[in-house]
């Protein structure tokens, strides 16, 4: 269940956040929402929540003023990068992040909704998962897909990112992306166990498939 992901606050500003009208568009995703509403893997700090279109600015730092009051915080600081609006809530010696951003690229699959808050598909949350590999390095990325893969196939992942970020994937940049698994120092708090030498194991293994259809 959720419940054992997200923390009483995650639970408290989604609820929040569901009863909002201006927020009927925007959908949760990332790994949030991957752990709570699907694998139940690991634990996540973030809460994501996207939109096709940009979000009115004014109304979301009054927003932002009031989320803070209910989750008993005691400040919240923006950041602005790019076209992600970033809050950060401070409660006692932790931080929150909730993120309210344009995210202009099509869903594969519908959105489901939960406790009134619509929650992005598990074929949508793999391919953005697979996409943000390529994009970064970030040990969390590997974790997700490790168990991503026991629902998909790496093949229609790749053609999933393909098609929804307009971008070729070829064998040779998903192999070097996948062969970056060796520079892991730690995983995050898991729920469902693994290990580093089981993730390196496994995308080395993966890695050097893809090399080898190279030269078939």
């Amino acid at each position: 269940m959720e419940q054992t992901v997200l923390t009483y606050i995650q639970k408290k500003a989604i609820a929040f956040i569901g009863k909002e009208s201006n927020f009927k568009d925007f959908y949760l995703s990332g790994g949030t929402a991957l752990a709570a509403y699907y694998l139940k893997h690991r634990l996540s700090d973030d809460l994501d929540f996207f939109n096709y279109d940009n979000p009115d600015a004014v109304f979301l730092h009054d927003f932002a003023e009031r989320l803070k009051i209910e989750i008993n915080a005691t400040s919240v600081r923006f950041e602005r990068l790019y076209d992600r609006n970033i809050f950060f809530f401070k409660i006692n010696e932790e931080e929150l992040k909730i993120e309210f951003s344009k995210y202009p690229f099509i869903q594969l699959e519908a959105t489901t909704v939960k406790n009134d808050i619509k929650i992005d598909s598990l074929r949508d949350i793999a391919t953005n998962k697979l996409m943000a590999l390529l994009d970064r390095f970030d040990p969390k990325d590997f974790v997700d897909m490790f168990f991503l893969l026991k629902e998909f196939n790496i093949e229609n992942i790749r053609c999933d990112v393909e098609k929804k970020f307009g971008i070729k994937v070829d064998d040779i940049f998903l192999g070097g992306e996948l062969s970056k698994v060796k520079r892991i120092e730690a995983l995050p708090k898991m729920i469902k166990q693994t290990t580093i030498k089981e993730l390196k194991d496994f995308f080395s293994d993966l890695a050097r498939g893809l090399s080898s259809k190279i030269f078939e």
